[in-house]
């Protein structure tokens, strides 16, 4: 009998304010143009983007060409106002920034001399024409909504054309339209996430989790043309940013089973004896100051029981020779299960004792 137990903590507490210290690898742009009714750019306006979840803000004025760019920003949902004296005040609502992304944003603002404010509900455009990249992004309502067996976010890479999961030479390897692992840049929040000995994500096959999948907001896959910024890499990029709280307290609890009576036998006919698997956890996040310090916790447990026959059982046709070896019974020992059983077993017991 195995058993075994598996946790995964994943504890952040995040700081509104240290966001402008990010890179875009961790973060997203809007940017556009502000101009009025008759289509001349405007200078001088006020530009916010507040965050809708944690109120986070951050402001630009628009220059001699009515342009604007708001950089660092997390990536959520956001409000966009516009201000400028003389001109009705005009708010974008319902802005959706993945990570990676720069949002084109043009506003339109119209002569007003009395208090006005006009109110947009947009979304953002789906064609992203600032980034020459091939791009993938997997958003939380992708990752939530996916079956994967094993609760690995990797085994979602493959929905990104070119592509797939293959073995390594320690576990579980990333390639990109078939190059090597080694070539490849994976990065958590920012930090590094490779292993660049054996050319794969850091973990590989040696933990049974590497990151709970709950705690995983988003992530973006650069198959080709990654930019400058993401550095070190030949191959394909993964960005994978983590959750965080919010002004709100919310959490998730999960459990998945598997069972001996839902699963097949062994590749010899034989079944996994009282074989049982759960995975169980949950996550909580919610603000330790509101609009300032958020907290967010993830766990994630593994019980298994599994028990297989080991090699003092007979497989399949028992062997008519007690004691078989390579060099007087080869024949034998290629076309009989059993047979390569005992010729194992006797390999280990004069080599190893």
């Amino acid at each position: 009998m195995f058993r075994r137990l598996w946790f995964v903590p994943v504890l952040c507490a995040v700081f509104a304010v240290s966001a402008a210290a990010q890179t875009q690898i961790t973060t997203g742009v809007i940017e556009g143009a502000v101009v009025d009714a008759s289509g001349a750019v405007l200078p001088g306006v006020d530009v916010e983007a507040r965050n809708v979840e944690t109120n986070l803000a951050r402001n630009a004025v628009t220059g001699r060409e009515g342009r604007f760019s708001l950089l660092a920003l997390p990536p959520g949902r956001y409000t966009v106002t516009f201000k400028l004296s003389g001109f009705a005040t005009m708010v974008q609502e319902g802005i959706s920034l993945t990570v990676g992304q720069a949002v084109r944003l043009n506003a339109a603002m119209k002569v007003s001399g009395v208090a006005e404010t006009v109110t947009v509900t947009t979304q953002a455009p789906t064609i992203e024409t600032s980034n020459t990249a091939s791009t993938t992004t997997l958003n939380q309502r992708t990752i939530e909504t996916t079956p994967i067996l094993g609760r690995k976010f990797e085994d979602l890479l493959t929905l990104t054309p070119g592509v797939s999961v293959v073995q390594g030479p320690d576990g579980d390897e990333i390639t990109f339209a078939g190059q090597r692992g080694v070539f490849n840049n994976i990065s958590l929040d920012g930090g590094d996430y490779n292993n660049g000995f054996f050319g794969e994500q850091m973990g590989g096959q040696r933990a049974a989790i590497d990151i709970t999948l709950d705690a995983v907001k988003e992530f973006q896959v650069v198959a080709t043309g990654a930019n400058a910024e993401y550095g070190r890499t030949a191959g394909g990029v993964v960005n994978v940013i983590t959750k965080s709280g919010t002004n709100n307290v919310r959490g998730s609890l999960f459990y998945f089973q598997r069972l001996e009576a839902l699963t097949s036998d062994t590749s010899d006919g034989k079944p996994l004896k009282d074989f049982s698997r759960e995975q169980t956890g949950g996550t909580i996040g919610g603000p330790l100051k509101r609009d300032k310090v958020f907290f967010f916790l993830a766990l994630e447990g593994i019980r298994e029981n599994l028990q297989r026959p080991n090699l003092s059982e007979v497989i399949g046709t028992p062997c008519p020779v007690s004691s078989p070896t390579l060099g007087a019974n080869e024949a034998l020992i290629n076309g009989n299960a059993d047979c390569q059983r005992l010729a194992l077993t006797s390999f280990f017991r004069t080599t190893r004792n």
